[in-house]
């Protein structure tokens, strides 16, 4: 058995996921998503460490914020 340390953020969001797929433990909920990202993985054409850098950025746009998409995809200002 492994500790995991990660921000309060993010346990907050595992928990909310653990409670969603009605996992037994935060184990399980673990095993689940690599089991997920295994599979998207798979099927994903690009590469992996690109679509996880734009995904870095994406947290950056507001809900409904559209003008800044080049920018915050691409870097500058569009």
């Amino acid at each position: 058995m492994s500790v995991i340390r990660v921000r309060r953020e993010v346990y907050q969001e595992l928990k909310r996921l653990k409670r969603q797929l009605d996992a037994k433990s935060m184990s399980e909920l673990i095993a689940l998503l690599v089991k997920i990202a295994r599979s998207e993985l798979d099927r994903f054409r690009g590469d992996p460490r690109v679509f996880l850098e734009t995904l870095k950025h994406a947290g950056e746009a507001g809900e409904n914020d559209s003008e800044r998409i080049d920018e915050l995809l691409y870097g500058g200002k569009s």
